[in-house]
């Protein structure tokens, strides 16, 4: 090329000539980009990324609702005289187990006592004057007589019942089987109506009051299982059902109460404790893809998929709870797709893979019980 531009210069205006060597230039190195180019794409074609991948499909997810709930006694109350009186006696300090119709506290009654013989004496006199008169017969008797001394007997014994329920009111015993807490009295103290002794709970089973938003009602029902925490007892689960669902929507939170049952035969729990509930929903089908397969790039969530003709696609999922080892997909795969699980790091959207498909499911993709 050097030579014919030299033989041809003589006569040319350099200008000429200087574009014409220009021209020579870009041809020779564009014809040595085409062949470069043309060489690079077999190879790309040919240099397949090794990839593991699974297929995709349906599986059961179980569903559950967390909540945070209270817990209280299966039955519960304060106890309070009804009267105003003197204590006399305590039988408890507080904590233990007490039974039902166990005496608690005894209260003064010398003077009921004293009404009560008073009454039981009264009784037995007018029984006997019934006995007589009805012994004796029509001859002593009138039929008046009879009836007036039968009123008086009955009266009398109303009197008796009346004498009998004050002095019971004055012995205050354990409705039901039960943990006392501590006493608030002592002896001697006066006691009025509505004066707190100590709380009473029945703990052998205890009831969880939690609630829920209002988009889940149609999805709870009576037995559904109930797994409960406590910080008390770090991940120690402790399982009932639901027993009692509200029959209001808190116009306010929008949420509805419902109420478990849980066990309690270790005595473990106590009323008023916090408790981190999970509430059984049952399952559905969902798609279910191994942790690994997930790549997150800030707040967009993508897995790789491979076509019909071997090539990598990156596609943008929503993804749903995280279970063991698995998470689930919402949206954006469909079953049969099949996504790659193990070397996308080292994939590129359009990318030829070569597959090599684990021989079993990885244990992360069972959902949890």
């Amino acid at each position: 090329m050097y030579a014919i531009v030299t033989r041809r210069i003589e006569g040319v205006p350099v200008i000429q000539t200087l574009a014409l060597c220009l021209a020579l230039l870009l041809c020779a190195l564009g014809t040595a980009c085409g062949e470069g180019a043309g060489s690079a794409e077999p190879r790309q074609r040919s240099a397949a990324v090794v990839v593991e991948t699974q297929l995709v499909s349906l599986q059961p997810v179980a569903r559950s609702a967390e909540a945070v709930g209270t817990l209280l006694g299966n039955e519960s109350v304060t106890l309070t005289a009804t009267v105003t009186e003197r204590v006399s006696a305590v039988h408890f300090e507080g904590g233990e187990v007490v039974r039902e119709g166990q005496t608690l506290v005894e209260l003064i009654n010398q003077e009921q006592l004293a009404l009560l013989r008073e009454a039981e004496a009264k009784l037995g006199e007018t029984r006997l004057q019934l006995q007589r008169l009805v012994s004796l017969g029509a001859q002593i008797a009138t039929a008046a007589e009879i009836d007036a001394a039968r009123m008086r007997v009955n009266a009398n014994e109303a009197v008796l019942e009346a004498l009998r329920s004050r002095i019971s009111e004055r012995n205050i015993r354990a409705p039901f089987t039960g943990i006392v807490g501590f006493r608030q009295i002592s002896v001697g103290a006066l006691l009025t109506p509505g004066a707190v002794i100590a709380e009473l709970d029945d703990i052998d089973s205890l009831k969880l009051e939690f609630t829920l938003p209002e988009h889940l009602l149609s999805q709870v029902a009576v037995g559904d299982a109930v797994s409960a925490r406590s910080a008390a007892w770090g991940d120690l689960p402790f399982r009932g059902a639901v027993t009692r669902i509200g029959t209001r929507i808190d116009p306010v939170t929008r949420a509805f109460t419902l109420r478990a049952l849980l066990g309690n035969e270790q005595g473990r729990l106590r009323p008023g404790m916090l408790m981190v509930v999970d509430v059984s929903l049952g399952a559905s089908a969902a798609i279910v893809v191994p942790e690994t397969a997930l790549l997150q790039s800030g707040a967009r969530s993508s897995v790789y998929v491979v076509d019909a003709q071997s090539v990598a696609r990156r596609v943008s999922v929503q993804i749903g709870r995280r279970l063991p080892g698995a998470i689930e997909i919402r949206a954006g795969i469909d079953p049969g797709d099949r996504v790659v699980t193990s070397g996308q790091l080292t994939l590129r959207p359009g990318v030829r893979v070569r597959e090599a498909r684990a021989a079993n499911p990885p244990a992360a993709m069972r959902p949890a019980p």
